[in-house]
């Protein structure tokens, strides 16, 4: 985050050792004047209350005299630093004052117990300040010691005369005793000198590896606001101080910048208090250049656990950010150059294929690359001709790779015949260039298939033979002239004769000119300029000059070629007459019509030109003589276009109509028909003109469009209708809350309002909770994440509890409930209790709110030969209608908008169900008629268990297995930790509370020291500091699962967060909002499991 700040200061980085020792000095000076503060109100209480040997006139001044010391020393804790050196000698000089006033009051010499003092001030002073202070005040000490004992020898005070020790040796004690607290003195200051540079060089050794580490160290205060940051100098390799703008958010600094939703992650995390890891971010230089960055954040909490704020780091990774753009950059381009390529390329090694792209496979025959991979080229393609050669070549060269050569070295190419596999024959010419791979060495190599240029080869020789035959027997006259000369190469015999010349010899090697070929020059010049803008010019309508000056008329068709170096002309000549010049426009008409167009008499076409040919699917000409019935699908199809078009032909109309065609082959398209008698008075004898268009793709693309349309909007109106419909779902019981929450707090509501609101509360968070559940639970069913369990229940009771629950509900809207069950229904079943009771629960929920009078009744079945068990839940109520049914059991639907008006839902409830049964591999349906009532069913395989273990899906919560179970419930949300606590001792058990995971850690482990171990604990996952699977993880390398089982019990219901646990070490996983039934089932269960373990220990 501070690496967004813009220019970099210039300052040294701080002395630390220097900051730490006066750091260290003013606290010791501090804790100094406390204590003397202290001692000395002490010493004036003792004085005025105790002393009473001395006269009371002295006692009270020196009392006053220590209160002053006292109030001297509480002033000098509001003074600067600076200042409480100074006021240190003053106060211990007042000190060893009063000690002299003291013992000179009380008539006493060296012996006054108050002399002991003197060498522990000297040792405080001396370890709190400087070594000259505590050298003056020692010599004071001395100084006020000598005075003493010169009081004493001359008699002024009395000393302890009764004493054997002589003065002179209780004077050098005394001085010995103020010596050894000044030499005590400087040891302590040395030592804590010594531990404050010690501490500063592990700082500094800190500093050095962050420096190593990170690029810049930023610190916010508790309202998240940017109050540190360091950059570290390139030049230094140390950190130095940013300037940083007043009351910025971490997150908001004007040069840094985030996407959305990076900047919604950093900005969710802090203000949660959570720890966030190397968030994106960038950083604009005032050139231009961009930044990258990544930073990361830690919380800081107080020893006492308040929040004081956050750290965190920076890592410039703008290197890293391009190198990987410019890797990812480079493999995009080749791999889309290696797919996109025309040529057939494949990666392989030992022969058989590692790669391979869409030329390859298409040549080979494989319906895409990833089906190439692990061919074996041999076994595969060779042909048998060729395998025997390919594998020695192989052998000789292993994997196509020469010995020693480098990657990148081209291979020789040479000729391999192959088959695809479809089996169809290949020419292929093969090279190859030995590539790394992470496999090793392999061959890259690049197949062109020769089979094409080998048949072409093979039939331009045939035709090459075939053509030298046609052109000289053809009754047209072709010529072969070079373009460059103009002298004819090649002329053949009906040429000559229809110029009039003899033989080739008089032809070839001549010009048109030489032999006055052209009977008009300009048409020349007109085929040169066609000629020019195109290889071929057909049909061209000329005349040439015989030998003997007669003009022969023409249609001549020509073309241009190169042929090595040299271009060519060819000309065909066809002598033509009025009557085929009438011929050939109209059959040129035809031809290049766009549509198509026939002509029938008498039933039978006439003519069609190649487009109608070409729609109908028949041969060219094949059309022509065949009767008109083959064009159409059936004979009643083709006698109602007579009905229909008849006799507007005959009115001389134009008829227009679409119908649907048949092609040759049987299959049908749609076509748009006009029709025209050409004689309309004699409409059989004369025909019928027909033009016809193709409009199957028009018609097709104009309904699909029209489709998507319908269901566009379709989807759109079922998206608005399930948006409204959840979303008043929703706030229907989130008003109840609020409202409810807010009435119940009235200070002068009476207990049982309050009650009633309190349960009205409840109600309306189940039914929150259920709709949320319900969207929840399709999203995962829709996503695969929902997991069913397969565990052994008590199939009776779980029905019993159904019908106990619903008959209650009943009763209360005027209904009654019913439960029946077949003969031959097992008691326990093998399935998942839950999923089944969820489907029923949905059936039941319906029929009462659907129904207005009468009752509901349950069927359960005996399983069919199959083992499949069928329920049935029916109502007396209205009915549903069969148009409706179809859609009951898609999401978001309901029997129309008025059901959602009246009832409330959000239609998903029968589609979970749906879902659910498909999943347990069963079905569910239902039955109804309207005003007789429905009938909603499901079957699901539910195979006859053994009746140890098995779960009625409603575990009694009147047993009190958890009676005196030590719990430790970890949860960092008070009003969890309070719901959870109050279930728990509810049951009996004796809770514990932690507020995180290291908290955790240290409760279990203090009750294993104090051997009264925890029979449990429910841990949370997600927690400020160390978060539940750390905790967890931490556990478990003390206690197995037999010692301490660990339960889950968080919001995260994804399945990866239930697989992330029971990796981490928990026993078990329970999803907020916390079921009562479910938790105390899991808790039963997991304590069981406890017991089984201690009672067979591991062998």
């Amino acid at each position: 985050m501070p690496m967004a700040e813009t220019a970099p200061p210039t300052q040294q980085p701080l002395p630390f050792d220097r900051q730490a020792q006066r750091g260290v000095r003013e606290r010791i000076l501090r804790y100094f004047f406390g204590s003397a503060a202290a001692i000395s109100a002490l010493a004036a209480l003792l004085f005025w209350l105790l002393a009473t040997y001395i006269p009371p006139l002295p006692r009270l001044a020196v009392g006053a005299w220590f209160g002053g010391i006292s109030v001297a020393s509480l002033a000098a804790l509001r003074l600067r630093p600076a200042l409480l050196q100074r006021s240190m000698l003053g106060v211990a000089l007042a000190a060893v004052a009063g000690i002299g006033l003291a013992t000179a009051a009380a008539g006493t010499g060296i012996d006054s117990p108050s002399i002991s003092f003197l060498g522990l001030i000297t040792c405080m002073v001396c370890a709190s300040s400087t070594r000259r202070i505590g050298t003056v005040v020692a010599l004071a000490c001395g100084a006020l010691l000598c005075g003493l004992a010169l009081g004493e020898w001359r008699g002024a005070l009395a000393g302890g005369g009764g004493q054997v020790v002589p003065l002179s040796m209780r004077l050098a004690m005394e001085v010995l005793a103020v010596v050894a607290g000044l030499v005590g003195g400087v040891l302590m200051e040395r030592i804590t000198l010594s531990h404050v540079g010690a501490a500063v060089e592990r700082e500094q050794r800190f500093r050095s590896l962050l420096a190593i580490a990170a690029d810049a160290y930023w610190e916010t205060d508790e309202q998240l606001e940017l109050r540190h940051a360091w950059r570290r100098s390139r030049s230094a390799g140390q950190f130095v101080p940013l300037e940083l703008p007043d009351g910025h958010l971490a997150w908001a600094l004007p040069t840094l910048q985030m996407e959305s939703n990076a900047l919604k992650q950093v900005r969710e995390q802090m203000q949660a208090r959570r720890a966030f890891r190397e968030v994106p971010a960038q950083r604009q230089l005032p050139g231009g250049r961009l930044v990258h960055l990544l930073t990361s954040g830690e919380p800081r909490f107080a020893a006492d656990g308040q929040f004081i704020g956050y750290w965190g780091l920076v890592r410039d990774v703008t290197q890293e950010v391009l190198a990987r753009e410019a890797l990812a950059e480079t493999e995009t381009r080749y791999r889309e150059l290696f797919d996109q390529v025309p040529i057939a390329l494949l990666v392989h090694r030992e022969g058989r294929v590692q790669a391979a792209n869409p030329a390859a496979a298409r040549l080979l025959g494989f319906a895409n690359p990833s089906a190439m991979v692990g061919a074996d080229l041999l076994a595969s393609f060779a042909t048998d001709g060729n395998r025997d050669s390919a594998l020695a070549r192989l052998q000789a060269r292993p994997d196509l790779l020469l010995p020693g050569m480098d990657p990148g070295d081209p291979q020789a190419a040479f000729t391999l015949q192959a088959r695809t596999l479809g089996g169809r024959a290949l020419l292929l010419n093969a090279t190859g260039v030995p590539v790394d791979t992470p496999q090793g060495l392999a061959t890259l190599s690049m197949l062109l298939d020769q089979t094409e240029q080998h048949i072409a080869e093979a039939a331009t020789r045939r035709w090459q033979t075939l053509l030298e035959r046609l052109v000289l027997a053809s009754p047209d006259a072709i010529t072969l002239t070079d373009l460059e000369t103009g002298r004819y190469e090649m002329v053949n015999a009906a040429f000559l004769r229809l110029t009039g010349w003899d033989s080739t010899q008089q032809v070839v090697g001549h010009t048109s000119f030489e032999l006055n070929i052209w009977q008009n020059a300009d048409e020349r010049q007109q085929l040169l300029g066609g000629l020019a803008k195109s290889e071929v010019v057909q049909d061209l309508r000329i005349s040439f000059r015989s030998r003997h000056g007669d003009a022969v008329p023409v249609r001549l068709s020509a073309t241009r070629f190169l042929m090595d170096g040299r271009e060519y002309l060819v000309t065909n000549s066809r002598e033509i007459d009025s009557s085929e010049r009438a011929r050939l426009e109209r059959e040129a008409i035809l031809d290049n019509a766009s549509i198509g167009i026939a002509l029938t008499r008498r039933q039978r076409f006439m003519l069609a030109n190649r487009r109608f040919e070409q729609m109908l699917g028949w041969p060219p000409g094949a059309l022509v003589g065949q009767h008109g019935r083959v064009a159409w699908p059936s004979d009643d199809e083709y006698a109602e276009v007579g009905r229909t078009v008849g006799p507007m032909l005959a009115r001389g109309e134009q008829v227009e109509v679409e119908r649907r065609l048949q092609r040759q082959d049987g299959s049908h398209f749609l076509a748009r028909i006009l029709a025209k008698a050409i004689d309309p008075t004699r409409p059989a004898d004369s025909g019928t003109i027909w033009t016809m268009e193709d409009v199957t793709e028009r018609r097709a693309t104009e309904a699909a469009l029209a489709r998507a349309r319908d269901q566009a909007e379709a989807a759109n109106r079922a998206k608005s209708a399930f948006l409204a419909n959840t979303s008043h779902e929703i706030r229907t019981p989130l008003n109840g809350l609020v409202g409810l929450a807010k009435l119940a707090r009235a200070p002068e509501l009476d207990e049982t309002r309050r009650r009633q609101y309190l349960d009205q509360i409840s109600e309306s968070a189940q039914a929150l909770s259920a709709i949320i559940s319900d969207i929840l639970d399709l999203s995962k069913i829709e996503a695969g994440k929902l997991e069913l369990e397969t565990v052994p229940f008590d199939l009776h009771e779980l029905l019993q509890g159904l019908h106990r629950a619903y008959s209650a509900l009943a009763d209360a809207r005027g209904l009654h409930c019913t439960l029946q069950t077949e003969l031959g229904l097992p008691e326990h079943v093998r399935g998942d209790p839950l999923r089944v009771r969820q489907i029923l629960s949905n059936f039941l929920s319906n029929a009462l709110k659907f129904t207005p009078a009468g009752g509901i009744r349950i069927v359960a079945q005996a399983p069919d030969d199959q083992g499949f068990v069928r329920f049935e839940v029916h109502d007396s109520g209205p009915g549903i209608d069969p148009g409706v049914q179809a859609r009951l059991f898609q999401p978001f639907s309901q029997a129309d908008d008025s059901t959602t008006r009246r009832y409330g839902g959000t239609g998903l409830g029968l589609s979970i169900c749906r879902e659910l049964a498909q999943m347990m591999g069963g079905e569910v349906g239902a039955d109804s008629l309207p005003g007789e009532g429905s009938c909603f069913w499901v079957r699901l395989p539910l195979p006859e268990a053994d009746m140890q273990g098995a779960d009625s899906g409603f575990a009694g919560l009147d047993a009190n297995p958890l009676q005196g179970a030590r719990v430790l419930m970890v949860e960092d949300n008070a009003v969890n930790m309070m719901i959870g606590v109050a279930m728990l001792e509810q049951w009996g058990a004796q809770v514990r509370q932690a507020s995180d995971g290291g908290q955790a850690v240290e409760e279990v482990l203090r009750a294993a020291r104090g051997e009264r171990p925890f029979d449990i604990v429910l841990m949370d996952l997600q927690m400020p500091g160390m978060g539940g699977h750390e905790a967890t993880r931490m556990l478990r390398r003390y206690f197995d699962r037999r010692a301490l089982p660990i339960v889950a019990l968080t919001a995260a219901a994804l399945v990866s967060e239930r697989e992330a646990s029971m990796q981490a070490g928990m026993d078990g996983f329970v999803t907020k909002p916390i079921d009562e039934k479910r938790l105390h089932d899991t808790l039963v269960r997991v304590l069981a499991q406890r017991k089984l373990a201690e009672l067979d220990p591991p062998t």
